[in-house]
């Protein structure tokens, strides 16, 4: 009887601590799990107009907006952030086959696509974005395969900075 309790006490001590731990991991790492970062291989101003050129040479896709962040930041009482552009970007035909449903039109608030641009303090350009494959496998069902699709033609246009989304 004392075996059966010991190794029962075991057990349920097991799965608290792999509850634990398993919770400890997700915390720290969800940040890096949804947002990528690339370093690009060209500056800032190249950059911006490589991934446009790039955006705006794939079927289908194009910039809708490019947004100077520092100087918006500027001019509306913030201090300036240097460089740093929001490139934002759309495909009509994946667009529409998200927001014609209604279960899925509340995902227009992650429309258009962004690409974040900027340069830190040591000189050196990154790119950062959502991670596709998180965000299909959150919201999972007819939604992640539009997103799966989108992810990898975003990755082809986006190979000159290794833009690879994993769930990782």
């Amino acid at each position: 009887m004392k075996n059966k309790i010991t190794a029962t006490v075991s057990i349920i001590f097991g799965i608290i601590i792999g509850i634990v731990f398993s919770g400890i991991v997700i915390s720290i790492s969800s940040g890096e799990m949804m947002v990528k970062e690339f370093k690009s291989p060209y500056d800032f101003d190249k950059t911006v107009e490589v991934m446009a050129a790039q955006i705006n040479g794939k079927p289908g896709w194009h910039v809708t907006d490019i947004i100077d962040q520092n100087k918006e930041v500027s001019e509306n009482g913030g201090s300036p952030i240097g460089n740093y552009k929001i490139i934002k970007y759309c495909h009509g035909a994946y667009s529409s086959q998200v927001l014609i449903k209604d279960d899925l039109k509340q995902m227009g608030n992650m429309m258009p696509k962004t690409f974040a641009v900027y340069e830190k303090t040591n000189g050196q350009v990154f790119v950062s974005t959502m991670n596709g494959a998180v965000m299909g496998k959150i919201f999972g069902g007819e939604f992640e395969k539009i997103i799966e699709e989108v992810s990898l033609e975003v990755e082809d246009m986006m190979r000159f900075i290794n833009l690879k989304y994993t769930l990782f």
